[in-house]
């Protein structure tokens, strides 16, 4: 049976006997990434445009780098210091807190985007801790004249309690109770790279606003979130997603730290590859919790085809724009340009004008309509928390024109418009990224075709020679099997069983393919 069973798969694959195989031309792979739509510069918020375009086309990467990286920024500088309300009468609020990040192999300038829309963040922290350490200076000194007063206090009093007439205990007490005690020093921070849950939380009690934790790898914080012990980590970060809830820790030694508005924004970069394992997770009943869904401004865009050497000095206008956007949008009082205050909500929101109401409501009737379409449930958990990210959008439009003394009031339609754009070439994205589960085999044999045009394998190589090279989509047994499976569909490949040795599996390569070096 054994015999019957390699004689027929020999037969399928075109063997009679001993006459030669005969190789046909092998079939054209097609591109197994679904597309994804280009941003349109008009999308980005228009005190940041020129600064985040002339970034990219100096660095000649993707423009989608900077632009999400930018946003996702902005969001934390706003943070829970102020929300919208997308609806007219429903109490529902929205803080603009946004998870992202660029996908891309190696070498497509992730890091570099990154690094350079972080800049403003630097300037403005630089600003803050010289600030704390000259009111921290200032506070050692008014400590220890308010200890000097509570000593002199205390010595009084030991006179009184002794009988001393002139003195009365009572009067002494009410004066000690009473001493000004100085006001430690706050250290304004804006970002973290890596935290402990617990120390993120004195870092939220001081900074109510919250904070960016940004990881130029972000695998590396996903992983952590997956160690024994660590378990409390990805449970506190999808909590912090939203930007309202309170978190209360009670630790040994730290005593007890509350935080009204837990809010932390998450940015970084990732590897395709390394990605999909969070992606296997989410499309898993089992395992989904929602955090791949909250990447919202996770963006995978095409590389460049024609990247050329771009040596020009920066446009320093639009980035002291930019620049200066950002810091004012960092010490904005938002009640003062319009924001509401309710009774017994710390946090200030916009609403939007009449007509960006309309175009809300519309949006979301349409969003609606996508939610309850046959999809995979995947799409559709993705989709559902668009509800907050197009306000969220809008929101932030709104404030960098507020910021940059070119809007007032309500949100205005043209920013709830520019907010729907991000959407739809947000969705795009996500598609693609997605897309990744289920077309990986057909990317792994892309791969293993580029390798098999250099020449680098050997005709008669197996899945083990393959795997062990450790290439992009190859590093697994599965991986690499699933690859040459493909490739001998389309005729790049022929399996043959050999003999020599231990018997196994070998595979020819096509003499048709086109070598390249």
């Amino acid at each position: 049976m054994e015999l019957k069973g390699i004689e027929g798969l020999l037969a399928k694959q075109g063997y009679t006997g001993d006459k030669p195989f005969e190789w046909q031309e092998p079939e054209p792979l097609t591109e197994s990434l679904k597309p994804v739509e280009k941003l349109p510069v008009e999308i980005i918020p228009k005190p940041f445009r020129g600064w985040v375009a002339d970034v990219a086309y100096r660095m000649q990467c993707p423009i989608d780098f900077n632009a999400a990286a930018c946003m996702v920024i902005i969001g934390a500088i706003i943070g829970a210091g102020c929300g919208v309300k997308p609806k007219k009468k429903d109490d529902w609020l929205v803080v603009p807190n946004l998870w992202g990040g660029v996908v891309g192999r190696p070498g497509t300038m992730k890091s570099p985007a990154l690094a350079e829309m972080l800049k403003p963040l630097a300037r403005l922290e630089s600003a803050a801790k010289e600030s704390y350490d000259d009111q921290l200076a200032y506070f050692e000194g008014s400590k220890e004249a308010c200890k000097a007063q509570k000593e002199a206090v205390k010595a009084k009093m030991i006179q009184a309690a002794k009988g001393n007439k002139d003195m009365s205990l009572d009067e002494l007490k009410h004066e000690f109770v009473n001493l000004p005690t100085p006001d430690e020093p706050v250290w304004h921070r804006y970002k973290t790279n890596d935290s402990t849950i617990e120390k993120l939380a004195e870092l939220l009690k001081d900074n109510p606003r919250g904070i960016l934790l940004f990881r130029d790898e972000l695998v590396g914080l996903l992983a952590s979130w997956d160690k024994s012990g660590r378990e409390p980590d990805r449970a506190f970060f999808l909590e912090a997603w939203n930007g309202q809830g309170s978190i209360t820790s009670d630790r040994i030694g730290r005593g007890t730290v509350h935080v009204e508005n837990a809010c932390v924004s998450i940015l970084g970069g990732i590897q395709p590859a390394k990605l999909l394992a969070y992606l296997y997770q989410a499309t898993s009943e089992l395992e989904n919790d929602g955090l791949v869904q909250r990447l919202q401004f996770l963006v995978y865009p095409d590389e460049m085809a024609n990247s050329k050497i771009v040596d020009k000095y920066p446009d320093l206008f639009a980035r002291d724009i930019a620049y200066e956007t950002i810091k004012k949008l960092a010490n904005m009082d938002f009640r003062k340009y319009g924001a509401i205050s309710s009774d017994g909500e710390n946090i200030p929101f916009f609403q939007f004008d009449e007509q960006g109401q309309q175009l809300f409501y519309h949006w979301l009737n349409h969003l609606n309509g996508k939610i309850q379409a046959d999809e995979p449930p995947i799409i559709l958990e993705h989709l559902n928390k668009y509800r907050s990210l197009m306000p969220s959008i809008a929101l932030i439009d709104h404030l960098a024109n507020i910021a940059a003394g070119t809007a007032e009031g309500a949100i205005t339609a043209n920013s709830a418009a520019l907010a729907v754009a991000w959407c739809e070439y947000l969705e795009s994205h996500m598609r693609r990224i997605y897309g990744l589960v289920g077309d990986v085999s057909q990317r792994a044999a892309g791969e293993l075709a580029k390798k098999l045009k250099t020449g680098i394998l050997q005709d008669g190589f197996s899945v083990r020679d393959v795997y062990r090279q450790g290439w992009h989509l190859l590093t697994t047994k599965e991986a690499a099997k699933a690859a040459c499976d493909e490739l001998e569909e389309g005729g790049w490949l022929h399996s043959e069983i050999t003999e020599k040795g231990k018997t196994r599996m070998i595979y020819r390569i096509n003499p048709k393919i086109p070598q390249k070096a």
